[in-house]
C-alpha cells in the first residue's frame, strides 16, 4: 500500500473513532439504587426523572467524590480539582432552578467514576503527522438526589461522555475534555430534578 493510502486510512480511522461521545460505563456501586435507571434519546446516559417536586432552596450537597481507580494516574491535587469543579457546576445549575416552594428537601450526592485525560503533546504530534488528534478524553459520573428525610432516591444519572470532535481545541488541554463532560453531567442531572412537564427543568440537555 502506498504511503498516501496508509495515511488516508489512519486519518479516516482516527476521525471515526473520535466522532462518538459515548463512554461505556459500568456500575460503580455509588448510587443507592440502579433499578430505576432507563435509557432515552441520549446514548451517553441512563437516568431517573424525579416524580415529585423538589425545592431548590432546600437542596443540600452530600458526598462529592472520585471513586477509587477512577483516575489512577492523577495526583491528589488533580483529583481535588476535578471534584471541586463538579461541585461548582452542580451548585451553579441548582441556583438556576426555578423556585418551587413546598417542594421536598433533597440531598445531592455525586461521584466521578472514570477519568480519561488527553496528552496535548501526543495530539500535537498526531495532528502534524496525521492531520487529526488521536487522543481524546472525557469522564463518567454517577449522581443522585435523595430525600433528605427518608433517603429514598428521587432522581439519578449515570453518564459517560467523551468530548466531541467539534470541541477540537479541547484535545490540546489535559483536563478540558473532562470539564466538558462535567458541565454536561451537571446540566443533565439538574434537569432531572424538575417534575415531568415542568418548564425549564423537565428535559436533559442535548
Amino acid at each position: 500500500m502506498k504511503p498516501f493510502s496508509i495515511a488516508s486510512v489512519l486519518i479516516l480511522s482516527a476521525a471515526l473513532s473520535a466522532c462518538g461521545t459515548t463512554m461505556p460505563t459500568g456500575q460503580s456501586g455509588f448510587l443507592s439504587s440502579y433499578a430505576g435507571l432507563s435509557t432515552g434519546d441520549d446514548p451517553t446516559q441512563e437516568r431517573l426523572q424525579a416524580q415529585v417536586g423538589i425545592d431548590p432552596s432546600r437542596i443540600q450537597f452530600g458526598e462529592i467524590s472520585m471513586r477509587p481507580g477512577a483516575g489512577p494516574d492523577l495526583s491528589a491535587e488533580e483529583r481535588e480539582r476535578l471534584t471541586a469543579y463538579l461541585r461548582l457546576q452542580l451548585r451553579q445549575r441548582v441556583a438556576q432552578m426555578p423556585q418551587n416552594p413546598g417542594g421536598q428537601a433533597a440531598v445531592i450526592r455525586a461521584a466521578i467514576t472514570r477519568v480519561e485525560t488527553v496528552s496535548p503533546a501526543l495530539n500535537t504530534v498526531s495532528t502534524l503527522l496525521l492531520l487529526a488528534p488521536l487522543d481524546r478524553g472525557g469522564a463518567a459520573f454517577e449522581i443522585e438526589a435523595v430525600d433528605a428525610t427518608s433517603g429514598a432516591q428521587l432522581a439519578a444519572l449515570k453518564l459517560g461522555h467523551y468530548a466531541p470532535i467539534t470541541d477540537l481545541l479541547a484535545r490540546f488541554s489535559k483536563f478540558e475534555p473532562t470539564e466538558i463532560a462535567t458541565r454536561k453531567a451537571a446540566q443533565d442531572f439538574v434537569a432531572l430534578l424538575g417534575q415531568p412537564g415542568q418548564p425549564g427543568t423537565g428535559q436533559a440537555a442535548k
